[in-house]
C-alpha cells in the first residue's frame, strides 16, 4: 500500500480529506467515520447500499486516499479499531465550572497532539529539516491566526542563526516570494489549505525556484498542490471557530519539532548563534 498515512491512520486520513472530497465522497466517508465497526464487515456493495451512493464512489474514495483497493482500505480501518483514533474532544458545556472546563481543555489539547503526531509522515518531516538546514533564506508566510505562528517561526529560526523572515502585509509577502530562488525555503502556514494570499505568495515562491513546505490540517487543499513537502496537523474548528487555539498549538508544535531538529543538525553553530543573540538582547532587561 502506497498510503499517504501509514497503515492504521485511515480515520484521521479520511477527516483531513473532508473538504477535498466530492458530495458523494463525503457522503460515503461521514458513514465511515460513524459506523467504522461495522464497515470492517461489509463489502463495498453493501458499504454503498448502506450509504446511499455508488460502488464507483466508494472505490474511488479507496484510490483518494491512496489505497490499492477496498480490502487495502478495509485492513487498514480494522488497525485503527484496535486502537481507537476517532475520538472527539470533550465539548465543553454551558454551566462547566473553570476546573471542569480545564479538565476538558487539557484532554482536547492532548488528543490533537497525539493525532498530528499520528499524520506527521516521517519522509516529510525528514525532507522539511533538511531542506530548512541547507536553506540560503527561509520566509515563512501566513495570514491571521496563522501569521502569528509563521512570525514566531521566524524568530525561532532567527536566534539559531538561519536566515529567515516574516513579512506582516500580504502584498510585501508577494514582492519577498518573487525575489527568492534556488537554495531558499518558503514555509506557508494555513489551517485549511485554502488561504489565497498564502497560496498565491507560495506559487510565486516556487515559481522564482524555492522549496515549497505547506504546514496544514487539510490533505487535499490548493496548498498542497502547491508544496513540495507537506506537514498535516489536527485541527478542530469550524468556519465558525476561526484562529482556535487548538489548531494553533498544533501548528507551533510542528514548528517547535522543526527548529528543535534543525538545531541539532546545526551542532554547535546553533548553539554558538543563540549564545549571540541572547547577549544581543541582555542590556534590554533590567
Amino acid at each position: 500500500m502506497d498510503s499517504v498515512l501509514e497503515t492504521g491512520k485511515t480515520l484521521l486520513s479520511i477527516r483531513s480529506h473532508m473538504s477535498g472530497l466530492t458530495k458523494k465522497e463525503q457522503i460515503i466517508a461521514k458513514y465511515i467515520l460513524e459506523h467504522a465497526q461495522e464497515v470492517i464487515y461489509q463489502s463495498v456493495t453493501e458499504l454503498a447500499e448502506r450509504a446511499g451512493v455508488g460502488e464507483t464512489t466508494v472505490l474511488r474514495l479507496c484510490r483518494k486516499l491512496k489505497f490499492n483497493g477496498f480490502q487495502d482500505f478495509k485492513l487498514s480501518l480494522a488497525q485503527d479499531l484496535v486502537k481507537p483514533v476517532e475520538r472527539l474532544p470533550m465539548e465543553v458545556a454551558e454551566g462547566d465550572d473553570p476546573h471542569t472546563i480545564s479538565q476538558k481543555l487539557i484532554a482536547s489539547h492532548h488528543q490533537i497532539l497525539e493525532q498530528t503526531r499520528e499524520l506527521l509522515q516521517s519522509e516529510q518531516l525528514n525532507r522539511a529539516v533538511e531542506a530548512l538546514i541547507a536553506a540560503r533564506h527561509i520566509d515563512f508566510f501566513g495570514v491571521g491566526s496563522s501569521g502569528f505562528s509563521a512570525m514566531q517561526a521566524a524568530y525561532t529560526f532567527m536566534r539559531m542563526g538561519k536566515n529567515s523572515s516574516f513579512t506582516p502585509d500580504t502584498h510585501f509577502q508577494a514582492m519577498k516570494a518573487s525575489l527568492m530562488g534556488p537554495g531558499d525555503v518558503a514555509v506557508g502556514l494555513s489551517v485549511t489549505g485554502s488561504t489565497k494570499d498564502t497560496i498565491d505568495n507560495l506559487t510565486l515562491a516556487k515559481k522564482a525556484g524555492a522549496t515549497v513546505i505547506a504546514i496544514t490540517s487539510n490533505a487535499r487543499s490548493p496548498i498542497v498542490k502547491v508544496a513540495d513537502i507537506v506537514l498535516l496537523t489536527v485541527s478542530r474548528e469550524n468556519p465558525f471557530q476561526g484562529s482556535s487555539m487548538s489548531s494553533k498549538l498544533s501548528q507551533i508544535t510542528v514548528l517547535d519539532i522543526l527548529s528543535v531538529a534543525v538545531s541539532q543538525g546545526m551542532k554547535d553553530e546553533a548553539f554558538k548563534n543563540r549564545e549571540r543573540t541572547a547577549k544581543a538582547i541582555s542590556s534590554k532587561l533590567y
